[in-house]
């Protein structure tokens, strides 16, 4: 009797662990089927009264790759040495990061379509890219998540539809170079603010607010609101910025 009793006991064991290694193996099998898969995401935006759609499919790998990467945080760098140039110089990398090129050339390619076909100027044709970036929501990184500083790289911006100011001014640094502008983050210090700057030919007619660096005028671009290049909140309007340009 005790013997049928120890063999039920190491038959239910035995029957346990071949459920919780099925399961385990169809956990992992599902977690890698998911990691092949791509999500299609759907962008709408305006400009000029009119309502655009941009499709990008975006592949999970990708996204948690990303995900995984270590990021910069500025408001360490007052413990370091080095100016903070050169620590501000990580942020510009995320903007330029070769990984997700493709993913940006979609992008650029949408933009320059819709621009050649209604015969925008350089400047209509940066507006438009910017105002693609106004269309996602701005979000705070203390609320998405458990850090004060979390600068996002361009596909996690895209993935998630959300960022912060330092968030969107990563993904248009990192469309606006594909498209061929000069552009450059700007760190208001003071503020901890991450913002972002265009330069155009001195003959442009241009106004608002800019920062001159090496003899150019970066004019600013609101990438978490609704306004037109060269308009800058308070009390950013009125501070000093570092410069540093996308494509030195």
């Amino acid at each position: 009797m005790v013997t049928r009793k120890a063999y039920l006991v190491l038959l239910s064991l035995l029957i346990l662990v071949l459920i919780l290694f099925g399961w385990a193996l169809s956990s992992q099998m599902q977690v890698r089927k998911l990691e092949k898969s791509a999500v299609t995401l759907h962008y709408q935006f305006e400009y000029k009264h009119e309502e655009n759609n941009l499709t990008l499919a975006i592949p999970v790998r990708d996204y948690l790759y990303y995900k995984e990467r270590p990021r910069p945080s500025w408001l360490n760098y007052s413990a370091m040495a080095s100016h903070p140039y050169y620590y501000f110089a990580e942020y510009v990398s995320l903007a330029t990061d070769p990984g997700d090129d493709q993913l940006i050339d979609s992008i650029v390619n949408y933009l320059n379509d819709m621009a050649v076909a209604d015969g925008l100027s350089d400047r209509e044709r940066a507006e438009l890219a910017l105002n693609f970036v106004q269309s996602l929501t701005y979000m705070g990184d203390n609320v998405t998540t458990s850090f004060d500083e979390y600068p996002r790289y361009p596909v996690e911006t895209l993935f998630d539809r959300e960022g912060d100011c330092e968030d969107t001014s990563i993904l248009l640094a990192a469309i606006l170079t594909r498209m061929g502008y000069d552009v450059a983050l700007l760190l208001f210090e003071e503020f901890d603010h991450i913002g972002l700057g265009i330069s155009f030919p001195p003959d442009y007619e241009m106004y608002g607010n800019s920062w001159i660096y090496e003899g150019k005028r970066y004019w600013y671009l609101d990438t978490s609101g609704h306004h037109s290049i060269g308009w800058c909140p308070e009390p950013y309007d009125k501070t000093s910025a570092y410069v540093y340009p996308v494509g030195r």
